[in-house]
């Protein structure tokens, strides 16, 4: 990719973070699917290698009066967690550029595969990197378009959303939301 590809690259990007939580904002409804720790809506660049080539929301999407709110604009880097997932992701299925937490639930697990989404639960374990606890989420060699961890001692649960770009997992989180 030439230089002129990649900084098309960054403001689409940056342009797909920006729409995706103006759909997120105009929605009250997807208020309800963020997890107390807040959400954090990410996006890699084409043949991202680190997270600082990951665009995300500083300091997480936020319920405000009943609606989605981003404190700033997206940033490059400006996820950890988030953007480590989606890196781990990337090295499997380069099309899945962008990831969103939710809220867990077991009725949105189970809303999330009426939707016809495959989704599977990430086994958390301490000693384990999260390229291992990825890889073992995977079925017949493909990822899930969602995963899930139920949460436990002093962490919260989540349900992570990926797709080929901000829009469309927004989209997915507020087809969840609309049916909660």
């Amino acid at each position: 990719m030439n230089d002129s590809e990649k900084n098309r690259d960054r403001y689409y990007v940056l342009g797909q973070l920006v729409e995706a939580v103006n759909l997120l904002a105009s929605a009250p409804q997807a208020a309800l699917i963020l997890p107390e720790i807040r959400s954090n809506l990410v996006m890699a660049l084409d043949g991202a290698q680190s997270i600082e080539e990951i665009a995300g929301i500083p300091g997480r999407l936020t319920p405000v009066f009943g609606k989605i709110t981003a404190p700033a604009y997206p940033a490059w880097g400006a996820s950890f967690y988030t953007a480590a997932i989606l890196l781990e992701i990337l090295k499997i299925d380069a099309s899945r550029r962008a990831a969103m937490e939710i809220k867990y639930t077991p009725a949105i697990v189970e809303l999330v595969r009426q939707d016809d989404i495959s989704i599977e639960r990430l086994e958390i374990e301490e000693n384990l990197s999260l390229e291992i606890i990825i890889k073992r989420s995977l079925r017949n060699g493909t990822v899930p378009q969602a995963f899930y961890t139920e949460g436990g001692f002093a962490r919260e649960g989540a349900v992570i959303l990926t797709g080929d770009n901000a829009v469309q997992v927004a989209g997915t989180a507020l087809r969840i939301a609309e049916r909660i």
